[in-house]
This record gives C-alpha cells, sequence and structure tokens, in this order.
C-alpha cells in the first residue's frame, strides 16, 4: 500500500484548518501521516491539532510550529519531519471529496514513472462573470500571454504566466508542466532531490510554479492531473497582505520566478515576459476604466509603482537576491 504522508501549511486559519482536518477524517483511502506545519502568531492552529488527535484512528496526526519564514520553508520543514511514500501539500482553505488521497495512491501506484499528480481544482465561493465577459476576459488575458483557462491544459507559457483548466471539467488525465500549490502529490524520493525556494517568503506567489516547473524540466512527462481527484479551494482572505503588498509582492516574484526558471537564454520569452507585462498594465487600466472605483486606481497605482520597483532591481533578482523586498514583509 502507498503511504501517503499529507503537509498542511497554516498560517492563522484555524477555522479553517478545521474545515480541512474533516475532509481528511472522511477520507476513504487513509493518509499515513498528517503534520500541520504551523507558521501562525498565536496558539490556534496546535488547539485545533490537539482536538483532533483521538479522531485519527488509523493516521497519524502531527504539529510542527514553523519559522515563520513563509511557505517555503514551512513546506520544507513538513518534507524534513515527513516518512511516507508520497506527499500530499495541501493549503489549509481546501476541502477535499472523499475519494482524492484513493485517488492519487491508485494512480501512482499504477503509474510508476509518474512523479507527481493533482486533482481537479475548482475555486468556492469565486465570484461568476456572465458567459460573454468570460469569453472576452480570457481571450484578451491569451492575447496579451497572461494567464488563461483551457480545457485539458496546465502548462506554463514563455511569459511565465500558466494555462489553467479551472473554468473547464477534466475530460481525462492530462500530462502537466506544472501543479497547483493547493493541492499537490509528489513521490517522497523526489524531495530528497529538490526542495521549495526559501526566498520567496509569506504566501510566496509562484513558489508552486517554481518548484513543479523544475520538475517538468528534469523529469518531462511525468506531472499529471486526473479528474477523478476533486478539490476546492476558497482562496480564504484570512491572514493575506495588504492591497499594496500583495501587488509588490505578485510582481517581483513574478520577475524573479520567470528570471530563474523560464526565460533559458530566449529572446522570444523575454519578449513575450515584457509583452505580458504591458498586458497586465493594459487589463488593470482597462478595469479602471470600467469599475470607475477608487480601489481600482489604486491598485493600477501601485501595479506602475511594482513594476519601476523591479525594473530598479533587476541586477538583484536575476541575481536571486529578494532580501531588498521580503524584509518589508517580516512580521
Amino acid at each position: 500500500m502507498l503511504r501517503i504522508s499529507v503537509i498542511i501549511c497554516s498560517r492563522d486559519r484555524s477555522k479553517d484548518l478545521v474545515k480541512l482536518l474533516r475532509t481528511l477524517l472522511s477520507q476513504t483511502y487513509p493518509p499515513f501521516e498528517i503534520i500541520v506545519v504551523d507558521d501562525s502568531s498565536s496558539s490556534k492552529a496546535k488547539d485545533v491539532v490537539d482536538s483532533f488527535q483521538q479522531r485519527f484512528d488509523d493516521s497519524e496526526l502531527r504539529y510542527v510550529k514553523g519559522c515563520g519564514d513563509g511557505l517555503p520553508a514551512a513546506r520544507n520543514l513538513g518534507v524534513k519531519v515527513s516518512s511516507g511514500d508520497a506527499i500530499l501539500f495541501l493549503d489549509d482553505d481546501t476541502l477535499l471529496q472523499k475519494d482524492v488521497l484513493n485517488a492519487f495512491a491508485t494512480f501512482l501506484s499504477t503509474h510508476p514513472t509518474a512523479v507527481g499528480v493533482q486533482g481537479q481544482i475548482y475555486n468556492a465561493g469565486a465570484k461568476s462573470l456572465s458567459a460573454i465577459r468570460r469569453k472576452i476576459s480570457n481571450a484578451v488575458r491569451k492575447v496579451f500571454l497572461l494567464f488563461y483557462y483551457e480545457q485539458n491544459k496546465l502548462a506554463v507559457r514563455r511569459s511565465g504566466t500558466s494555462i489553467f483548466p479551472y473554468s473547464y471539467p477534466l475530460t481525462s488525465t492530462i500530462n502537466a508542466q506544472r501543479l497547483d500549490g493547493c493541492c499537490m502529490c509528489y513521490r517522497a524520493e523526489l524531495l530528497e532531490e529538490l526542495s521549495f525556494d526559501t526566498n520567496l517568503k509569506r504566501w510566496a506567489f509562484l513558489e508552486d510554479l517554481d518548484f513543479s516547473y523544475r520538475v517538468y524540466k528534469k523529469n518531462l512527462g511525468t506531472m499529471h492531473a486526473i479528474p477523478s481527484a476533486i478539490i476546492a479551494h476558497k482562496k480564504s482572505a484570512k491572514s493575506r497582505l495588504p492591497s499594496r503588498e500583495r501587488t509588490y509582492m505578485t510582481t517581483l516574484y513574478w520577475f524573479y520566478v520567470f528570471f530563474k526558471d523560464v526565460i533559458e537564454s530566449s529572446i522570444l520569452n523575454l519578449i513575450a515576459f515584457l509583452w505580458a507585462l504591458t498586458g497586465n498594465l493594459v487589463t488593470t487600466a482597462g478595469g479602471v476604466i470600467a469599475k470607475k472605483k477608487r480601489t481600482r486606481v489604486r491598485e493600477l497605482a501601485y501595479l506602475i509603482g511594482s513594476y519601476f520597483y523591479a525594473f530598479r532591481h533587476l541586477r538583484r533578482i536575476k541575481r536571486r537576491n529578494l532580501d531588498f523586498f521580503n524584509k518589508q514583509l517580516e512580521g
């Protein structure tokens, strides 16, 4: 039997953690162990783990205090203390249908060359647009080399953005160039060779792309998304960064991951990246015009400021030094 270690990295989301642990209790294929790595500023997550200790009859539930250095560091710590054959990383604001672990265990057991797998993920509670507006938005994003949605495709674009299948149901098992950090499962031996990049702090925008795309380039054709494992990602607003810091993080970390993993000395990739930056400005400005809200104006101002900031520190970013920015995220 394949032993699956579940690693949940949590930060000040005790209520979300309770709901996730309940879905793990209901799994038809019980996890070998559950490790909660806590980066919280309080002891509430430990209280939650303690309250569930006697309820997991077939699994070991463990609490580990994180160092507060962000999601990648917490994941690395969880890997260090785990002992399963495969490791399932879960965000604390996800919910699993009862057959998720069974689907992952079955797939990895019957596909010996596969090193990573994720399920069908949908955004719970996401605002729904009309079909026409959704198609227009998707088409614009596709043209500007930003992220967009396409059925049965999970890939990385030249610009460092992604193609996601999440607006559509998966109709078959697909090969993936990247996996989604909210619910991704890897064989344990892979985690002995690769680790998550601790230069990326807090919730660490694009840390999942950085890790999984490195896996993809090292093991072509060995990561997959399967329709039989269904996961809801609530994208909790709890413990998020303020708007300005969030905007700067997404820009700085996008620059960092692009020049680290995606550019590959290709002028075409660099042009695609610059085009996507332009597209991001255009679509944000379009939102300002359409919505006519002060918050949208602030978002555009923050975005422009983050671009100037990133280009001013481009040499440091290319040297993989983010200390100049990460100091602002401490605490």
